[in-house]
């Protein structure tokens, strides 16, 4: 068997400027100072945690650089309201990447396995059309870790019948994140360089690099090593 594993935000589609936009309407609910897409979007791709304390510092930190847990479930639960009511405005999917997902769904099983929460991700896969494309949605709240843990590849795993030692599996994505996390559980890394990042990870180094999503055709049919 084959299992496809994809990240979601920066190798699927680019949500930046949905999760700016986000951002900003919600700190305009807590009469905070409007900050500019430049300022908020190194922030929005890191994480939730890393977005809501990195967008919201200025609420959600107390004197001393302590965290506010109550302020931070405010913000958690103002932000993912509003940005679920404006998943996909600006959203869209890399050119290419709805063919890669139709034809990789028949040969194999399709996971997308991402730090952003699993309802969400469900969500806006479906608001882009290629939900009926993935088998399985593993979110930064699915597990007890999340990238760069393997423990959501290994759950994905688990969960659609496949193992490291009999079948080929590939983790696809663009960040550090995810080249460590599919090393870690012993499968197939490759590099979107469409991505957000400019340069290919390393530390580990990615096996592969796809310049366009329709590389990844090429890659996949690459005999294992």
């Amino acid at each position: 068997m084959k299992f496809f594993f994809f990240d979601l935000d920066g190798t699927l589609e680019d949500s930046r400027k949905d999760m700016v936009v986000a951002a900003q309407a919600v700190r305009k609910q807590l009469n905070l100072s409007q900050r500019d897409y430049e300022t908020l979007v190194p922030h929005v791709n890191r994480g939730m945690q890393e977005l809501y304390i990195n967008c919201f510092d200025d609420h959600v930190l107390l004197p001393g650089g302590h965290l506010s847990a109550e302020k931070l479930a405010q913000v958690e639960s103002l932000y993912v309201e509003n940005y679920s009511k404006n998943i996909a405005v600006h959203t869209a999917l890399y050119a290419g990447i709805k063919e890669v997902l139709q034809k990789t769904c028949q040969t194999g099983r399709v996971a997308v396995i991402t730090n952003k929460p699993e309802a969400l991700s469900k969500q806006l896969l479906e608001a882009l059309g290629v939900a009926d494309c993935v088998h399985l949605v593993v979110g930064g709240d699915t597990c007890s870790e999340a990238k760069p843990s393997p423990v959501p590849l290994r759950h994905a795993l688990n969960a659609l019948g496949g193992s490291v030692e009999s079948d080929e599996v590939f983790m696809v994505g663009d960040s550090q994140g995810d080249a460590v996390a599919g090393a870690a559980c012993g499968v197939a890394t490759v590099w979107c360089a469409w991505g957000y990042l400019s340069q290919a990870p390393n530390a580990p180094a990615p096996q592969y690099v796809a310049h366009k999503p329709l590389d990844l055709l090429d890659i996949f049919k690459s005999p294992r090593s």
